[in-house]
């Protein structure tokens, strides 16, 4: 007997309230809260609402996520239908243009608390081109998708190299700010999207875990949500559109998880003992 969808839906539903709500109450403390120098101005109360947020969501995603029913295959979830691909397809190209965007404009040095500039500003060159090849990557397994045909793991591979250069880029900037309530939901949001990409591609081996994937990619669309109200501070363009571009791929991939195809051939049941077998992954599909 299939199990109900109404976890899925009250997820779903909960993961989009808290990006919302949290977008507008860090405009509100970008605005209103948080000093120039990145201190807190006295009597600030908003930290306090972010952070109860963002803790509530992630014990109730970890809660609501235990009861789904476990499955690992690609046809599972990666169907080829148009409203799911599509949108994925869409929120790539945006991604591919925002570091397009990115890269057009002339980077400054990296003054990093590091040991090697060079390698630092290498890194930060390297940000907006592997954007650019992971919207790439995204389009065409959405096509793949739509085709009825298994994407490359190597797209999901290449996809993910994007997130892990942009956070090691981006954190080398971060750490010489001496206040964290500057930085501390986009750096939230990096490492969320890191591993929701890093996990995607286990499916296409079969070997994907529904539950831990879906718990980082709903909490890289809380957190995305939060850090768009700090990307519209900046005063351009790019960053705005790269930051919703990521929150776009999240969400479609988080849709395409939570609601699986009906359709689809049921998985073979392991046995139990064996050394692939689910009961012995227990451990590893845990929130």
């Amino acid at each position: 007997m299939r199990k109900s969808s109404i976890p899925s839906a009250v997820l779903l539903a909960l993961s989009l309230a808290a990006a919302v709500g949290g977008f507008f109450v860090r405009r509100a403390q970008l605005a209103t809260e948080l000093l120039a120098d990145g201190s807190l101005a006295a009597g600030s109360r908003l930290h306090i609402v972010l952070t109860i947020v963002a803790a509530v969501f992630a014990l109730a995603a970890a809660a609501l996520l235990f009861p789904l029913e476990k499955r690992r295959c690609w046809r599972s979830f990666f169907r080829s239908s148009p409203a799911l691909q599509l949108p994925l397809m869409i929120a790539a190209v945006l991604l591919a243009v925002g570091n397009v965007m990115l890269l057009q404009q002339r980077a400054e040095p990296v003054e990093a608390f590091t040991q090697s500039p060079a390698l630092a500003n290498t890194l930060s060159a390297l940000v907006a081109p592997l954007g650019i090849l992971s919207g790439v990557c995204f389009a065409v397994a959405g096509f793949f998708c739509l085709s009825q045909k298994k994407p490359s793991p190597a797209l999901y591979m290449l996809a993910c190299l994007y997130p892990i250069v942009r956070l090691v880029s981006c954190f080398q900037a971060w750490n010489t700010d001496p206040s964290i309530h500057d930085y501390c939901y986009q750096l939230l949001a990096a490492i969320c999207t890191m591993l929701t990409f890093l996990q995607l591609g286990g499916f296409c081996f079969d070997k994907g875990r529904r539950r831990i994937t879906l718990f980082w990619a709903l909490c890289g669309i809380v957190f995305n949500g939060f850090s768009l109200a700090d990307a519209l501070n900046g005063g351009e363009a790019a960053t705005p559109l790269v930051t919703v571009s990521l929150l776009l791929i999240l969400l479609t991939n988080a849709v395409m998880l939570l609601f699986p195809d009906a359709s689809a051939p049921a998985e073979p049941q392991p046995v139990a003992g064996q050394p692939n077998s689910e009961e012995s992954n227990e451990e590893e599909e845990t929130t």
